[in-house]
């Protein structure tokens, strides 16, 4: 990756090189136009940064005549003034500059410089599902994507390509209009379109050498996420796919993001147990299954937990909470689950437990609480449980759960009931 600077000022020259030099650009300056015409004759730069005044001639006429000899191909232009008039802004436009930066302001020219400079040597990695009948255009292609860093996985038919997606991961598909076999294009994106879960939101970029902009709009129409026209450059095709990962990876992980806030409103942030939200938003699945294999619920009440707080502290009773909450999740065997229902009250959901086996769970839990002293101190638990009948709901089976409680709590508490 080199630079061509084009500069009068020997100030402004070591200025802009230092901000070539700290994003690893290799550049060479000059000092006037004919000088920049024969350095770039001399051979092929990414980035040509000029300034508007050159003193031989304008920076805009140094853009053409060198765009005119066809010394520039895909170079980036970059244009430099002191100047603020719109008309020299509208000019250095309009003979191809991609973007003009006042030298009072080098601060926004090395931003660009280093957004640049990513875009360029970005390496990126995936599997990618190339559909393309031509060899010699596949090859190109494959020559390119493999220098991105892509794996690049080739077939010349649509039938083909599905049945590898069927079988395969792939985090970007690439496909010509005209293809090998009965299927287009067209075919396998809407196909693709309608797999199930992430392998029907994989991207998709389209290529075809038929200019109708109906065939593009067909495209896009169908799923299509971008397009390009044959005959197709190396770098717009890099870009795009550059793009069109990115958004994804940028994507993938807003979504990853969302689950995560979505997990942690559904979890108790002292115990990390699931808590009522999660409870009353899963209760229909729950019970659904409940209906199949049964349910026990048993509702535990760490008994005068008040005290704790009153005389040791907030701190002293998150302490306990935690340790007894730890108690609770090490007794569950999957599907079992402790929730931390609210303040010192926690929830045992047991399906597919016998009665019994559940009564015998609740009354090794109390004993334990007993003999661990959590934090430190001398704490029992009182355990209500209710097994679900029929025509329950949660608040049915809870009431009788927490009367069983109830009664633990008139008994002494430090005991298992049941209702």
């Amino acid at each position: 990756m080199k630079a061509l600077l084009v500069e009068p000022s020997t100030f402004l020259r070591t200025v802009i090189g230092s901000i070539f030099a700290r994003h690893n650009i290799a550049y060479d300056a000059v000092v006037n136009g004919e000088s920049a015409l024969a350095a770039l004759a001399g051979g092929h730069r990414d980035l040509l940064c000029f300034s508007f005044e050159l003193g031989d001639m304008r920076g805009t006429e140094l853009l053409r005549e060198a765009r005119q000899r066809g010394l520039l191909g895909l170079t980036t232009a970059l244009m430099l003034t002191s100047r603020r008039e719109r008309v020299v802004f509208a000019e250095a436009l309009a003979v191809g500059v991609s973007e003009c930066f006042l030298k009072s302001d080098l601060n926004s020219f090395e931003a660009y410089v280093e957004q640049w400079e990513k875009s360029v040597t970005r390496r990126l990695s995936g599997r990618v599902l190339l559909v393309e009948d031509s060899i010699t255009a596949a090859r190109f292609y494959r020559e390119v994507m493999s220098g991105l860093g892509l794996d690049v996985f080739w077939f010349k038919s649509a039938e083909d390509a599905i049945t590898s997606l069927a079988q395969q991961d792939y985090q970007i598909v690439v496909t010509d209009y005209v293809l090998d076999g009965f299927q287009t294009g067209l075919s396998l994106i809407r196909a693709v379109r309608s797999q199930p879960g992430k392998k029907g939101e994989i991207p998709i970029l389209a290529l075809s050498a038929l200019g109708s902009a109906s065939r593009r709009v067909d495209l896009l129409r169908a799923g299509a996420n971008d397009f390009v026209n044959k005959p197709v450059v190396a770098e717009e095709l890099a870009a795009r796919l550059g793009n069109l990962l990115t958004l994804r990876q940028l994507w993938e992980q807003l979504e990853a993001q969302h689950e995560l806030l979505k997990e942690l409103a559904l979890r108790d942030h002292l115990t990390s147990l699931r808590n009522r939200h999660y409870l009353h938003g899963a209760w229909p699945q729950i019970l659904a299954r409940a209906r199949q294999e049964g349910l026990v619920l048993a509702v535990v009440d760490v008994d005068h937990f008040k005290r704790v707080n009153d005389e040791h502290g907030h701190a002293r009773g998150d302490e306990v909470l935690i340790a007894i909450a730890e108690l609770l999740r090490a007794s569950c065997r999957l599907p079992q689950e402790a929730i931390r229902y609210g303040g010192e009250e926690f929830l045992l959901l047991l399906p597919a437990t016998p009665l019994a086996d559940a009564l015998r769970m609740a009354d090794e839990l109390c004993a334990q609480v007993a003999a661990s002293r959590p934090a430190g101190m001398k704490m029992t638990v009182s355990i209500g449980v209710s097994s679900l009948q029929e025509g329950d709901d949660f608040d049915r089976l809870f009431a009788r759960a927490d009367v069983a409680l109830y009664e633990c709590k008139q008994s002494g508490r430090n005991c298992v009931r049941q209702r």
